[in-house]
């Protein structure tokens, strides 16, 4: 019986490399071009490119920084699906 190696991930969770690759492939698929593509550029218009204003309340500010989050992960998981078909 032998056990998978369990890695930790970009996103502070453990997966087998096999799991991790087939969220990257999965992700790059999705958003690596075409209208995919074009949909994670708007999301980070609105996330990660959106500047906000002076006296923006803690609750809004630790929303708006977990979108940020969630829309780096999917370019990042989309990047190591790319990289990972490059290599393949």
């Amino acid at each position: 019986m032998t056990k998978e190696k369990i890695n930790a991930s970009i996103d502070g969770r453990s997966y087998t490399a096999e799991v991790e690759a087939d969220l990257n492939n999965k992700a790059y698929a999705l958003f690596g071009s075409g209208i995919g593509k074009q949909f994670i550029q708007y999301l980070e218009n609105i996330t990660t490119n959106n500047v906000h204003g002076a006296g923006l309340q803690i609750e809004s500010l630790a929303h708006f920084e977990g979108q940020r989050w969630v829309v780096a992960l999917m370019k990042h998981r989309t990047e190591m699906g790319r990289k990972n078909g490059d290599t393949n």
